[in-house]
């Protein structure tokens, strides 16, 4: 059986080498001759050379990337929904009036548009005969009492009045509850009533009209929003934060923000929010980033790019060099190193810390020593068929 094994793998090699001869290059990949282990147990992974540029595999010396740390994220610009609101009924009603546009400028408490609604002018009839009920009974139950000092009417009579007053004041207060429910009150007083029926819609906050949705004579259904209310100068910048970088996230922590839209402009901001929440399927969070667009500017969708500085490290001497170099083999980070043109040592490296972009090396690699910082996954997956 070993006999036939050896000569199956002979006949592959010469195979493949008799076809590499027949096109004039040689296999994409390790040499057959390549030792997995030197002497001295080191393992190394050999290539041919005129195959590297095809591979991808690129070189450079370890540590030639200084300065910050920083990391950027890519996302997109918001309205900060701590300044925004959207304007609806809780009931149908058809628009008689809308005293706004798009891009209008509202304070709080300012009408925006009117509706007539059936089931509110039922609701204030309800609550008129109510009062009305409720005022007759307590002036029945007063006559009563009245009566019963003089002794000109029985304790049963007072009994009846003060329970047909006691719900009065009942029907009453339910009348006055479904009003406030409505958001309306009497048809003769209250600032957000004109007339039996109709419902005023006012501006929660203020801001900006940054949509409109209400059409004069629409009916428009409790689900749907009339308007939306907005301050377009605090936008907030969200960002999709991968799990490893979330570490270097931490509220308040200031930002810078470019958009690609906007070439040559830097944008300041703070990390306001950061959701606790890891999504399953895209394994990263979102944060959130207050931007303040004093010049209106931005606006919100544009895509953006945040980037933030890492804590600096005690060490004097940081070793960073690509995340990409760092490879997992087993339970250990490995490099690439360089020993000869289409040469590599699999060298275990212990890591400080890693960002999508950045790994900064802790020991295990002396600077300048060149290492693969592109294409290592394909060195990596030679090292594992070994």
């Amino acid at each position: 059986m070993t006999k036939l094994r050896f000569l199956l793998s002979h006949s592959l090699v010469i195979a493949l080498a008799g076809s590499a001869g027949c096109s004039g290059e040689k296999p994409v990949r390790a040499q057959e001759n390549a030792p997995p282990l030197r002497a001295d147990g080191t393992k190394l992974v050999k290539f041919d050379p005129k195959s590297l540029e095809r591979l991808g595999i690129k070189v450079e010396p370890a540590g030639s990337r200084t300065g910050a740390l920083d990391l950027e994220v890519p996302g997109s610009l918001e309205y900060n929904l701590d300044n925004y609101a959207e304007v609806g009924t809780l009931v149908d009603g058809r628009l008689t009036a809308v005293t706004v546009k798009a891009g209008d400028a509202v304070k709080r408490g300012q009408l925006l548009a009117t509706l007539v609604v059936p089931s509110i002018a039922n609701a204030q009839a309800e609550y008129l005969s109510a009062e009305a009920a409720s005022k007759s009974a307590n002036t029945n139950l007063e006559r009563e009492n009245g009566l019963l000092e003089k002794g000109l009417t029985t304790a049963r009579e007072a009994e009846q009045a003060k329970a047909e007053a006691a719900k009065s004041d009942a029907d009453l207060a339910a009348a006055k509850a479904k009003l406030q429910a409505l958001g309306v009150g009497r048809p003769t007083g209250g600032t957000n009533i004109s007339g039996a029926g109709v419902l005023s819609l006012t501006a929660p906050i203020d801001g900006v009209v940054v949509r409109r949705d209400a059409i004069l004579g629409r009916f428009l259904q409790a689900k749907e929003t009339a308007f939306v209310i907005a301050d377009p100068h605090d936008l907030r910048a969200a960002l999709n934060v991968y799990e490893a970088d979330l570490p270097y996230f931490q509220v308040g922590q200031e930002a810078e923000i470019f958009v690609d839209a906007l070439p040559g402009k830097t944008f300041k901001g703070k990390i306001a929010l950061v959701e606790p929440q890891i999504g399953k399927q895209s394994r990263s969070a979102r944060a959130y980033i207050d931007v303040k667009n004093q010049d209106d500017v931005l606006k919100p969708g544009l895509f953006v790019r945040a980037s933030i500085k890492l804590p600096e490290t005690a060490a004097h001497d940081r070793l960073l060099i690509p995340a990409p170099a760092v490879q997992p083999i087993g339970d250990d980070q490995v490099v690439f190193v360089e020993k000869d043109v289409g040469t590599f040592e699999v060298r275990k490296v212990q890591v400080a810390r890693k960002t999508t972009e950045i790994a900064e090396i802790r020991e295990g690699l002396a600077k300048g020593e060149k290492i693969v910082v592109e294409g290592a996954f394909v060195l990596r997956g030679e090292v594992t068929k070994q």
